[in-house]
């Protein structure tokens, strides 16, 4: 869930102390104003995400009108560091879900329900990068956001090379791809590794990938939604570490 900060000093106060408690900036669509356009640099070298938003819109996410044309959504969440995942495993061999870069909140908050129903060890987001894990992505998780261990990151490429470095390895879905899932030896330590709606994996993150694999399509459609598809990886990965 999210508390909102606004107003021009305050919100440049806390990107001076307290920048990684940021979700993500709402700002009115004119930002000629001085102090907004030193929220919006700061933001940028931050890499918190911005948006902008009509002042009808700004003041409906402040619960005012004295927002002074910016809005700061701040995550109640607790995120967990990488080594505190690794340390307390939640499974014998740790089954992880990395999402570069989602930007719908129902597909976020889907794929976390799912992680959690199948006992994933966490689901890990990038900095800066998707969705911030608001109230919508709590809805569309169906309260699993609050069970299931999050983690940032501030680089995909530099997460995924210590995952390997650790012993683990890295799939991803492709609908090109030689291999099919259920050819996939899923009991390993392994990273599931989502890639974006419509722009898919990165040529880097595809680098740090040790297996693409597809889910076959039978009917007229090439591929499936990005939660869908989290959620066939993820029950194959259980079905195979329960037999």
């Amino acid at each position: 869930m999210n508390d909102i900060v606004y107003g021009r000093n305050a919100v440049l106060e806390l990107l001076a102390s307290n920048p990684e408690k940021i979700e993500k900036i709402y700002m009115q669509f004119n930002t000629g104003h001085h102090k907004l356009k030193e929220i919006l640099i700061t933001s940028k070298r931050s890499r918190i995400p911005t948006g902008k938003a009509r002042l009808e819109k700004l003041s409906e996410i402040a619960g005012t009108s004295k927002h002074q044309g910016v809005c700061a959504l701040i995550s109640t969440i607790r995120y967990y560091q990488l080594d505190e995942i690794l340390q307390n495993p939640r499974n014998t061999s740790p089954l992880i879900v990395v999402l570069p870069g989602l930007n719908d909140p129902h597909n976020v908050g889907a794929i976390i329900r799912t992680a959690e129903a199948v006992a994933a060890d966490a689901v890990i987001l990038v900095d800066g990068k998707g969705t911030p894990v608001n109230a919508a992505v709590h809805k569309a998780s169906a309260g699993a956001a609050s069970h299931m261990r999050l983690c940032k990151v501030r680089s995909l490429v530099t997460c995924l090379k210590m995952f390997r470095e650790k012993g683990f390895q890295v799939i991803a879905a492709d609908m090109h791809a030689e291999k099919n899932y259920t050819d996939i030896d899923f009991r390993l330590p392994s990273v599931l590794l989502m890639g974006s709606e419509g722009g898919g994996l990165t040529p880097h993150s595809r680098e740090q990938c040790d297996c693409l694999v597809r889910i076959p399509m039978a009917g007229c459609v090439e591929s499936l939604n990005v939660s869908v598809s989290a959620g066939v990886l993820l029950y194959e990965a259980m079905r195979q570490r329960l037999l």
